[in-house]
């Protein structure tokens, strides 16, 4: 009788290590960041000029105390970035009406 000699099987990869539970999440810090703002300024814009700095304000305290708080520095690191994000696009849309307001003619 042969005996017939299974090839060795290969070792499985590690499985990537994830973060402790509760420490929260980027993506759900960036989309609070951005829901937040939003809204802010649909509040803020009825009660005046000088309410537009409110939403980021409150958006970098609220993500600084998550993060030295200690119960979701990953959802205030998500809360920073996303406030980063908002400055982003908006610094893009005004370099984007410069260059358009740059090539028009007023004549």
């Amino acid at each position: 009788m042969s005996e017939t000699r299974l090839p060795d099987q290969a070792p499985l990869p590690p499985e990537q290590p994830e973060p402790p539970p509760g420490q929260g999440s980027l993506i759900a810090g960036i989309l609070l960041a951005w829901v937040t703002f939003l809204v802010g300024e649909a509040l803020c814009s009825q009660a005046g000029l000088l309410a537009w700095w409110l939403p980021p304000v409150g958006i970098l305290v609220w993500g600084i105390m998550l993060m030295t708080n200690g119960t979701k520095p990953r959802t205030g690191k998500g809360l920073l970035l996303g406030l980063a994000s908002i400055f982003a696009v908006a610094l893009l849309l005004v370099a984007a009406c410069f260059g358009m307001l740059s090539h028009s003619n007023f004549n």
